[in-house]
């Protein structure tokens, strides 16, 4: 397949980063991964995509801020729902593009829901694959939530990585994550999102910072004044292996949504994009 180019903008001093397929003449596709993930994870799926189809999709793949290639936050910063947004619009805006087609997985999924409630005319399509957003939580679970996260911070701050011996064991971790996941494959993740430490051990690029617990509680009632606003058609993926796939909350927000398709994609947990990228490349190109 055509091999991705590497591309940087800059958002208030902070590196993002983008893998970039096809030419800007094509139609602007824009992938956001999950938590802990990074951009190099769609490669098999945009594979799949681009064999698949004669259309001329112009395709980009952002690394989230403490993810993969991008800028981690500086001394005394956190990661928030808004910041991930707000990066999202920023490269949108670079691209010089009035609409796009956007597809999310997992946190990736609630970032696109999120930016196509705050900005409806700027999506044509939306692609949801494991990201209706976490489970909702109350009021009153916001008090122990941020006595945990400052008690985390205090404990260990940026200091939660696992240190490995090498690239090898990296991918070896991945696939104990997701024992769908063949040797290669999590070889190519781990190479693309591993670095080496000064004194010679391999660790994740992603800011150990994600490894504490966020402050801020997930409102079910406010994600679906955002889902509310989204005029686009969506597309819910979900894996049929996927643990996620029976959750109590999601009825809700599914019925929140006007314009709304469902695809099922067999051979496939929560990591739809990486256990059948064939089978979601069918689907997503189907819908698009």
């Amino acid at each position: 397949m055509l091999e991705a180019r590497d591309r940087f903008i800059d958002v208030l001093g902070l590196a993002i980063h983008y893998l970039e397929w096809g030419e800007p003449r094509g139609e602007p596709l824009v992938l956001v991964h999950g938590f802990l993930d990074q951009a190099s994870s769609w490669r098999p799926f945009v594979g799949s995509l681009r064999e698949k189809t004669g259309r001329d999709f112009w395709i980009i793949a952002p690394d989230c801020r403490g993810h993969g290639d991008s800028g981690r936050v500086g001394s005394g910063g956190y990661y928030h729902f808004p910041d991930y947004v707000f990066d999202l619009d920023c490269v949108i805006h670079a691209l010089g593009v009035e609409r796009i087609n956007l597809i999310g997985h997992s946190m990736g999924g609630t970032i696109s829901f999120l930016y196509a409630g705050t900005f409806p005319q700027k999506t044509r399509k939306l692609v949801l694959i494991e990201g209706i957003g976490p489970l909702g939580m109350n009021f009153s679970d916001a008090p122990p939530r941020m006595n945990k996260w400052i008690t985390e911070l205090h404990d260990r701050g940026r200091n939660h990585f696992r240190r490995y011996r090498s690239v090898e064991d990296g991918a070896k971790q991945l696939q104990q994550t997701n024992p769908r996941l063949g040797h290669q494959q999590a070889l190519n993740l781990a190479r693309a999102g591993m670095k080496q430490n000064p004194d010679g051990k391999w660790v994740w690029k992603f800011d150990p910072l994600h490894r504490s617990t966020a402050p801020q509680p997930f409102y079910a009632a406010q994600a679906i004044e955002f889902l509310r606003r989204i005029e686009c058609p969506v597309l819910i993926v979900e894996g049929k292996q996927s643990r996620h796939t029976h959750r109590p909350d999601k009825q809700q927000r599914l019925e929140t949504m006007r314009n709304k398709r469902f695809a099922e994609i067999d051979n496939a947990g929560h990591m739809v994009h990486q256990d059948n990228p064939s089978g979601l490349a069918d689907v997503v190109l189907q819908f698009l």
